[in-house]
Order: C-alpha cells, then sequence, then structure tokens
C-alpha cells in the first residue's frame, strides 16, 4: 500500500505547529521571568534621581521588616505575573505562596460598592434615594446638618455624606464582638464613637469607614442575608475571586491559607490578626491575583466587553468625580497627565496593601503585605511603573546639582516649620542633612545652588538668601502650596524638645499660648495631642504622658476620648484613683463609652 504523502505532511506540519507554539510559550515565559527579576531589582523611591540604581527587594523587606509580600501585576486585560516573598507567620516560617490570603482593609470598600451597585441595576435602591428610607434595622439620627441634604448611598460609596468615624482599629480574637449597629451607635462592646453626620451632605470629601458600615447595613436589611454571603454571589464568585472571603472571623478551615499580621518592628501581634465586623469597610481576606481579577473586571466592563457583576454605564458612573475630584464611587480617581488610574490603598492592623489599575489601559497591579510598614508598597509599585511604563505614573528624573562647601555653610541652622516642628540644618562633608523634631534625618539634594529636594518625599526646599549671609528662611513647597519657614536662634526651644527634655511644665505652657495665639494650628489639635501623648506612654515616661494627655482634657473639656486617653495614661503608671477619676469623667459625656465601663470594672470601680 502506498503511502498518504498528504497524511505525512498534515503530521509534519501539526508537529512542526506544536513545537512553534512550545518555543512561543518558552520564549514568553522567558521574557515574563526577566521582568518579575527586573521588578525584584530596582524598587525606587517616590523621588527619581537620575543615575541612582533602584533597591533589591529582598533587602528592602530585611530593611522595613516585612515578612512577607505578595504580587500580582496584569497587562492587556489579563494577569500576567503573580508571585509571593517571605513568609505567613516570622514564628512558624511557613512560606506565602500567591494564593495566601491578606487582609485587604479598606481595598473591602470598593468591592462593597460594586455590590451596592449591583443592587441599583437591579432596582432595589437608587443613588439618589434617603438612607433611612431605605434602613430597616437602624436609622441614622437626623440632625441639624441634614435638614437640607439627606444622606444618599452615592454619599456612602464616595466618603461625602458628612460622618464621623474614619477607620475601625478591629478586635482581639478574644474580645466580644458587636452588632453592626452597636458599631454604628458606639455601645459597648464597640470599640469606637457613633457614626454620626456632622458636615452638610455632598458639600465636601471626607473619608469615613462608618459610611461604608451604614451601607452595608443597607444591603443587608435588602437583601435579608449574612453580608459575606452577599458578596460571594454578588461579586467573589461572578468574577472567580476563589481565594477570597469577607467571612469574620475567618474561619478555622480557612485560616491555614491566611498570613499573621505584624508590627513594624516584625513581631506578631496580639491574637495574631484582628477581627472586623466592619466588613464593608475593612473585613476582606484576599490575594493580589484576585484582586487583579476584580480590577480587570472594572476595566472590561467600562469598555464593554463584560457584565460580569456591571454594565458599561454603571462602571462609568462608579469612575467618574463625584462631589471631589479625587473620588467616584467606591474608587479613588488619579489623575496622571492625560490618563486616570483607579486605586485603593489598605490599612488594618498588621496588614498594608494597595491595588493600582489604569482607567482605559487594562494594566495595573496589586502589592499586599503583612506588616504595619507599607512603605515597601510603593517602591514595589514604582518598579512595576517602571518596567511596564505606565503612562505618566512615575515623576520625571530629577538631575543633582554640585554646591559648594561654602555656599551650603549659609543653609546651616534652625527652621521653624510649625509652632512645634523645628528642621535643623546641618552640613555633612559635602551633604546637607535635615534633623527634624522628630526622627529619621534625611539628605538634602541639590537640583540647583538653593533648591534641595529628598527622597522619600515629594517636596522641594529652596533657601532664601538676601546678599551673603545666611539664609532667613526655607521656602517648602508641595504640589499644592508653599510655606515658609523661617530661622530661629539655636537656643530657642519648641514645647516638644522641651518635653523631650523633661521640662514639663515649660512645654505645656508652649502649648497653651499656641492654642491662644493659633487655635486651629495643628500643632495643638486634639487629635496630634492624643498622638503626642501616646509617644511618650509608649516610651513610658509616664510625667509627660499625664502632663499632654491633661493638657488635652483642659483644652477639649467635652471630648470624651481624651479623657479616655488620660485615664489609660494614669492606669499605666499605676495611678488608680487618677484613672478611676479619668474614666468617670469619660462615663459624664458619654454613659455608653465601652472602654471606660470596662475599664472601671477592671479596676474594681463602680
Amino acid at each position: 500500500m502506498r503511502p498518504d504523502h498528504r497524511s505525512c505532511r498534515q503530521i509534519v506540519l501539526s508537529v512542526w505547529f506544536l513545537l512553534l507554539i512550545s518555543t512561543c510559550v518558552l520564549v514568553g515565559q522567558e521574557e515574563i521571568l526577566t521582568r518579575i527579576q527586573r521588578v525584584e531589582n530596582n524598587l525606587l523611591p517616590p523621588v527619581l534621581i537620575k543615575g541612582e540604581k533602584g533597591w533589591v527587594l529582598k533587602e528592602r523587606m530585611k530593611h522595613y521588616m516585612v515578612p512577607g509580600v505578595s504580587v500580582a501585576v496584569f497587562r492587556d486585560f489579563r494577569i500576567e505575573w503573580a508571585k509571593a516573598y517571605g513568609v505567613k507567620d516570622i514564628g512558624t516560617n511557613e512560606p506565602a505562596t500567591p494564593s495566601t490570603m491578606f487582609q485587604a482593609a479598606s481595598i473591602s470598600k470598593p468591592v462593597a460598592v460594586t455590590a451596592a451597585l449591583k443592587l441599583v441595576e437591579e432596582g432595589k435602591l437608587k443613588l439618589d434615594d434617603d438612607i433611612n428610607k431605605i434602613l430597616r434595622t437602624w436609622k441614622l439620627p437626623e440632625n441639624e446638618f441634614t435638614e437640607k441634604r439627606k444622606v444618599t448611598p452615592a454619599n456612602l460609596m464616595s466618603h461625602t455624606a458628612g460622618l464621623t468615624v474614619s477607620g475601625f482599629p478591629g478586635y482581639e480574637p478574644d474580645e466580644a464582638l458587636p452588632t453592626l449597629q452597636q458599631v454604628l451607635d458606639g455601645k459597648s462592646p464597640a470599640n469606637t464613637p457613633a457614626v454620626r453626620v456632622n458636615l452638610e451632605p455632598s458639600t465636601r470629601f471626607r473619608y469615613s469607614g462608618g459610611g461604608t458600615t451604614i451601607l452595608q447595613l443597607m444591603m443587608m436589611d435588602l437583601e435579608g442575608k449574612a453580608f459575606d454571603q452577599i458578596m460571594k454571589t454578588r461579586v467573589l464568585d461572578p468574577v472567580g475571586m476563589s481565594n477570597s472571603t469577607y467571612r469574620q472571623p475567618l474561619p478555622e478551615d480557612l485560616r491555614s491559607h491566611a498570613t499573621t499580621a505584624h508590627r513594624a518592628d516584625g513581631s506578631v501581634i496580639k491574637g495574631k490578626v484582628h477581627i472586623y465586623p466592619e466588613q464593608a469597610a475593612a473585613g476582606l481576606w484576599t490575594t493580589p491575583t484576585d484582586l487583579s481579577k476584580f480590577a480587570i473586571e472594572i476595566g472590561l466592563s467600562l469598555k464593554g466587553r463584560s457584565n460580569k457583576i456591571l454594565k458599561k454605564e454603571t462602571v462609568e458612573r462608579m469612575l467618574t468625580p463625584f462631589v471631589a475630584d479625587n473620588i467616584g464611587l467606591g474608587f479613588f480617581l488619579d489623575k496622571k497627565g492625560n490618563t486616570v488610574y483607579f486605586q485603593h490603598g489598605g490599612a488594618n492592623e498588621g496588614f498594608r496593601c494597595m491595588l493600582m489599575a489604569n482607567k482605559e489601559g487594562g494594566y495595573g497591579a496589586a502589592v499586599m503585605v503583612n506588616s504595619d510598614n507599607g512603605q515597601i508598597i510603593g517602591e514595589i509599585m514604582r518598579s512595576i511603573a517602571k518596567e511596564y511604563q505606565w503612562e505618566s505614573y512615575l515623576p520625571p528624573e530629577e538631575e543633582i546639582f554640585a554646591v559648594a562647601e561654602s555656599v551650603l555653610d549659609r543653609y546651616t541652622g534652625r527652621y521653624l516649620v510649625n509652632p512645634d516642628r523645628v528642621l535643623t540644618v546641618r552640613r555633612e562633608g559635602k551633604r546637607l542633612m535635615v534633623d527634624a523634631t522628630q526622627p529619621p534625618s534625611f539628605e538634602l539634594l541639590p537640583v540647583s545652588e538653593r533648591t534641595f529636594i529628598r527622597r522619600d518625599q515629594v517636596l522641594r526646599y529652596t533657601f532664601v538668601v538676601s546678599g551673603q549671609g545666611s539664609a532667613g528662611e526655607m521656602e517648602i513647597q508641595t504640589d499644592a502650596e508653599s510655606n515658609k519657614a523661617p530661622r530661629v536662634p539655636a537656643h530657642r526651644r519648641i514645647p516638644y524638645e522641651d518635653l523631650m527634655a523633661g521640662n514639663v511644665e515649660g512645654a505645656l505652657s508652649g502649648y497653651r499660648a499656641i492654642k491662644r495665639e493659633q487655635p486651629d494650628n495643628f500643632a495643638v489639635s486634639e487629635d496630634r495631642l492624643n498622638s503626642l501623648g501616646y509617644e511618650f506612654l509608649r516610651q513610658k515616661k509616664f510625667r509627660e504622658a499625664v502632663g499632654v494627655f491633661s493638657l488635652n482634657a483642659e483644652l477639649y473639656p467635652g471630648s470624651a476620648n481624651v479623657f479616655d486617653s488620660l485615664g489609660e495614661a494614669y492606669a499605666t503608671s499605676g495611678d488608680r484613683e487618677g484613672a478611676i477619676r479619668s474614666f468617670r469623667k469619660v462615663l459624664e459625656i458619654d454613659p455608653t463609652h465601652a472602654n471606660a465601663l470596662a475599664q472601671l470594672r477592671s479596676l474594681g470601680a463602680n
């Protein structure tokens, strides 16, 4: 029988075609591996200096004491690669993998908003409805701020409702968990204040996780289901986010797939992770791969190429500024040059993360770490942006200018940035160094004879000189504003420096003077003084901590939080009577304050 030459030819062609495909796949894989290596070896600071090399990822993990990092990169609406580095838990040293779940923190919000927008498409609510006409199991108290405009679902999605409570600290595993209603009313065992309107809705942006928690309750009231089930059926399953869940606390059968939370010093947080009943605001467990799938679906829907969740028209509205230029419905909008990125970051106890996606181009990345130190995320994002040539993402490179040492000497001295912050400029060889009131120090790099930059922040420092003498002031410029810092004598001390030197009374007098002369200055704001008090409390400088907290209570006598902090300082320092007195004052202001009630019980007081 004669051979069939056509069959032989077909076999040869088939084999050749398979070999060609295999070769293309291998070449493609090699190209991706090369790109991964370049990303790993070129982490970049916020300010790029011409000729300077980038950092190595594993060295930066060690520098920041970050146990685990997970990355996913997508291009042309497809995930190109995903890789994890380091470990899930510093105690077990179990390796992290691309399928290891991290807490998404506030990236939970745009995912939750997507489900709410699906309910809008189904006609179950309208974006401009009064939320109190939708809510069934709780109502937002009306007040003078809601007389003219009511709070709407669109306000909740865009942080324009004028609501309080920016974020949530979560709960340790052995702590009692509040209901959503208790969270929203700030009632025990909730550990945050009541969520209330104190700005007129739709007038300006102010971030509020409290508002997202109202959105969560609204969705649960409408659907009559647990929130994690709503999210599973509305978003996670349709997009294929197979390593994601909103279940809080995380069930034991999923715990082995998740990482542990770590402090900035690399230690494991108490209880390993915090629990977030505020699921829409902070409760998503996920991976960079799943977040990338979500961002890709949003991008495809915007182009009309997919509708697994939302229609094109809905996504267009989602990614259109609402009230403020930088926020849509769920996502932040970053305009860079002629392009726009939709993005959201996240920060839970022991976790940091970022999702970044180009609105039109189908490219972006997600990065997650199991650490309170998230600086490495920006460095990784910039490395990815450079490797994949993201449009307008990176700033132009700066070129260093040579300045004579004699000129640098004219700039040395102390400059008053605000009434409680001084920058001390000194020359170190041919470099100009700055010691801030609070560390760390940083280098100023000259881009002209009088203008300097720094690597870690996008700021410009210009020294103003008259004649041939020393600089009389320093001008500090951001993209949005310019502030002048006058030179001050070496002997002049600011209140913070008095505190550091143990001169508590001198420091408190200084803060009182600032409050009299500049009552709205951030240096004497309630939040700043509260943070300052805790700074000294962590250092076990009890006299300084109690002094600052007492001053805060003096300046803000109507705040339950300042007396709660003062009570904690007294209790930590061993002053039981002072602690009881302070916590009782908390209850005079807020009779339902959960922490004050618990502290008084632990102190054996009524």
